[in-house]
């Protein structure tokens, strides 16, 4: 300890014989770290300057350098500065750049203050806080792998669902199209029966009343009488052949008459069906 008292005091005499000798224009570092400091470790610059007063700059958001002032003390006709500075940037900085004189200008009028800043990390750093072993990617593993199977699945499921679209259009266009049956094909087979002579009292009933009431629409005889109907039937061209028809086959003997099944129904072949309910015989 008295050997770094000796030492401060050789350096400050040294430092007033010279600032002496040069007219006080000089300044004197009496400590400074022996060693450049890393990035957010706290330096010390003890100097000694010819202009008493000085202050440090606020700290701002993006300066280099964060400075304040420890303590001074009068040192003769000069002032004693204890400078503590926190680096924020690597490298060369001049700390009179944040000093300010007492009337607010920059301390441009003092020799340099240089300090050093020391990174933490190496110049050519990656970025990674610890070394890591540096290995190809596998094909079917991690991130990769999985987007190669999502990727496949999707293709996949894209040609089934397709495939099947396909199946279902080709098995519609060959299903055959159903059409409702027609009024002829409805009372077809209650004809063949009569024309044989094997038609029941029910059905000829029923098929009177599918007769009465497909001409009762199509002529519009809807406020007349069953007989005035039934005779106006019998005198109409197309709807009295298939009545008088019918009352011939059922006064003769069964297969005393040739009957022509289809030339009866023609008139009947392209109409819809009136009552499809009286037709299920």
């Amino acid at each position: 300890m008295r050997t770094s008292a000796f030492r401060i005091t050789g350096l400050a005499l040294v430092f007033l014989l010279t600032a002496s000798a040069s007219g006080q224009s000089s300044i004197s570092i009496i400590s400074s770290n022996s060693q450049p400091l890393t990035v957010g470790m706290e330096g010390q610059l003890v100097v000694i300057l010819p202009e008493a007063g000085l202050s440090a700059k606020a700290a701002e958001r993006l300066s280099l350098i964060h400075l304040r002032i420890a303590y001074t003390r009068p040192h003769g006709t000069l002032t004693h500065y204890d400078l503590r500075y926190v680096g924020r940037v690597p490298g060369e900085h001049d700390l009179r750049e944040y000093l300010v004189r007492t009337n607010g200008e920059p301390a441009t009028n003092l020799p340099p203050l240089p300090v050093s800043i020391a990174g933490v990390l190496p110049a050519q750093h990656n970025g990674w806080l610890e070394e890591q072993a540096i290995r190809v990617p596998a094909l079917f593993g991690g991130y990769r792998g999985i987007s190669i199977v999502v990727v496949a699945l999707w293709i996949l499921a894209f040609f089934v669902i397709l495939r099947f679209s396909r199946k279902r259009k080709a098995v519609a266009a060959e299903a055959p199209v159903e059409r409702p049956p027609t009024f002829a094909e409805l009372i077809r087979p209650l004809i063949e029966r009569a024309a044989a002579g094997q038609l029941s009292a029910d059905d000829k009933a029923r098929l009177e009343r599918m007769l009465i009431t497909h001409w009762q629409r199509r002529l519009g005889l809807a406020g007349r009488s069953g007989d005035e109907m039934i005779a106006s039937l019998r005198q109409h061209a197309e709807a009295g052949v298939l009545l008088r028809a019918l009352e011939d086959w059922l006064h003769r003997p069964p297969g005393s008459v040739q009957v022509r099944v289809e030339s009866v129904l023609a008139p009947y072949r392209d109409l819809p069906a009136d009552e499809p309910v009286e037709a299920k015989a």
